[in-house]
């Protein structure tokens, strides 16, 4: 009986160990789960690097985890750039029907040429199926985000050129861009960085892989993780 009553304890003990042990671990995995989807919004002035940061930060995190929502522009794709991948390209007038039936989550003319509108849907609908979104607008369209009452999670993020000539440099090195429209750029640019300090985070871009841990971390961070 004394032997029965020592193995009957001894079991007891184990399944207390076990329970202690795994109950921490469960409620850590369901505390992750229980996260609630963010919206990241990425700024920056044009030729800062952006596109070559989020490729990587998408590959890195996995669109399982994060979707980039394709942004809508009445400006003609560059070489190499795929209507529905890239952008969403259209017309002004099927631009402005897209207005006037309050389907973008933001809009705006940049440069004073072209415009760029985020899909209130495609925003709403990655976030409501539990994976973070990724808009990457400018200065203006944040500003209209940040003054509407939206129910979900918003971190900004700015970008930041160390001087307008290493922009300019970045710019003139697409070879993709008119003097003239170099010249819009840049003065965009100076007043986009006027406003970096409404955003929750700016970045001082360095190199491509400092910029790429700087943004890793601050999405790790806002994931608790």
């Amino acid at each position: 009986m004394d032997k029965k009553i020592k193995n009957m304890v001894l079991i007891i003990a184990l399944v207390v160990l076990v329970i202690v042990f795994l109950l921490p671990l469960k409620n850590k995995h369901n505390s992750a789960r229980n996260v609630s989807p963010i919206l990241f919004i990425l700024s920056g002035p044009s030729g800062v690097g952006k596109d070559t940061v989020i490729r990587r930060l998408l590959k890195e995190i996995g669109d399982k985890s994060l979707k980039k929502i394709v942004t809508t522009t009445t400006r003609l794709p560059r070489k190499d750039e795929v209507n529905g991948i890239d952008y969403h390209f259209v017309s002004k007038e099927e631009f402005f029907r897209r207005i006037k039936e309050s389907e973008f989550l933001e809009y705006a003319n940049v440069h004073g040429d072209y415009y760029y509108g985020s899909s209130r849907t495609d925003v709403e609908s990655t976030l409501s199926s539990g994976t973070n979104a990724l808009l990457v607008i400018d200065v203006a369209g944040v500003e209209q985000i940040l003054k509407q009452k939206n129910n979900f999670r918003i971190v900004t993020i700015f970008i930041a050129p160390k001087n307008l000539d290493e922009l300019k440099q970045r710019i003139v090195g697409r070879r993709s861009e008119t003097a003239e429209s170099i010249a819009k750029r840049l003065q965009t640019a100076e007043n986009e960085i006027k406003k970096a300090s409404m955003y929750d985070h700016v970045l001082i871009s360095g190199s491509r892989d400092e910029d790429f841990m700087a943004l890793l971390e601050i999405y790790k961070k806002a994931q608790g993780k």
